[in-house]
C-alpha cells in the first residue's frame, strides 16, 4: 500500500499554483478557486501535511455559489469512481436521500473509497453524511485542531474553523488562535466543512507517517466507536 494515500475532493477549486493529478470542471472552467471555500478547505488539509500533485483529484463541484442539486452532486461522486481515491472529502450534503447519488456512494465505498462528509452539527440529518458507511464529521467551537473526536451520537468531532493561507513573510494567524487578531485580519470561516476537512487532515497525515502494514489499521477506525 502506498505511503501517500490519493486524494478525492469535492469544492470550489484550488489556491493558486496547485497541481492536480486530475481534475474535472462540468462547465470547462479552469481548477483556481474564485469562491475562497476551496482555498480554505486546503488551507486546513495544509495544517497537517504537505500534498503533492499525485495525491489530488479534484472535481469542481461550485463555480459562481455554494450549492449544489442532487444530480450535480452525484456526477461528482461518478466521476471519482473512474478512478477512486483512497479518501474522499464532501464538504457539503443534500437535505434529503437521493437514489443515483447513495447508489454512488455506494460503489466508492465497495471500491475502498473512505469517505469523509460533512454533518451540521444541529438541525436535520444531510446525506450522504447520513447513511451507513460514510464518516460524519461535524464541528465544535471548542476543539483546537489535532485528534478528532468520537461523539456518543456516532459522528467525529472537530475543529471548526478554517485554516488561513500562510502569508510569504510569515504565517497568518490562525481563528484558534489565543490573543487579539492582528490588523486586517479576515473574520474566521467556521463550519462543518472545515471540520471534515480537520479530521480528514489529521487521518491523512497519520496514514502517511504510519508503516504500510499499519495504515489499514489506523484508518479503518475512522467511523468506528472506540
Amino acid at each position: 500500500m502506498s505511503l501517500t494515500p490519493t486524494l478525492g475532493v469535492i469544492d470550489s477549486g484550488v489556491p493558486p499554483g496547485v497541481c492536480l493529478a486530475r481534475f474535472h470542471s462540468p462547465n470547462g472552467m479552469e481548477a483556481e478557486d474564485r469562491l475562497g471555500h476551496g482555498r480554505a478547505i486546503f488551507a486546513t488539509l495544509g495544517h497537517y501535511l504537505t500534498l503533492s500533485r499525485q495525491d489530488i483529484a479534484l472535481y469542481k463541484l461550485f463555480e459562481r455559489r455554494l450549492t449544489a442539486d442532487a444530480a450535480s452532486l452525484a456526477a461528482a461522486f461518478e466521476w471519482h469512481l473512474e478512478e477512486p481515491p483512497a479518501w474522499l472529502l464532501c464538504s457539503l450534503g443534500l437535505a434529503r436521500p437521493e437514489a443515483r447519488l447513495q447508489t454512488a456512494v455506494e460503489r466508492l465505498q465497495a471500491a475502498g473509497t473512505r469517505i469523509v462528509a460533512a454533518s451540521p452539527r444541529f438541525g436535520t440529518a444531510v446525506y450522504p453524511a447520513a447513511w451507513p458507511g460514510p464518516i460524519a464529521v461535524s464541528g465544535s467551537a471548542g476543539l483546537p485542531p489535532g485528534k478528532p473526536q468520537k461523539g456518543g451520537d456516532g459522528r467525529w468531532y472537530a475543529c471548526v474553523w478554517a485554516a488561513r493561507e500562510p502569508r510569504k513573510a510569515s504565517g497568518a494567524l490562525q481563528p484558534w488562535q489565543v490573543g487579539p487578531p492582528t490588523l486586517r485580519t479576515p473574520s474566521p470561516l467556521g463550519g462543518a466543512s472545515f471540520a471534515a476537512a480537520h479530521a480528514l487532515g489529521y487521518w491523512l497525515a497519520e496514514s502517511v507517517m504510519a508503516l504500510a502494514g499499519d495504515v489499514g489499521d489506523l484508518t479503518g477506525r475512522a467511523g468506528q466507536s472506540e
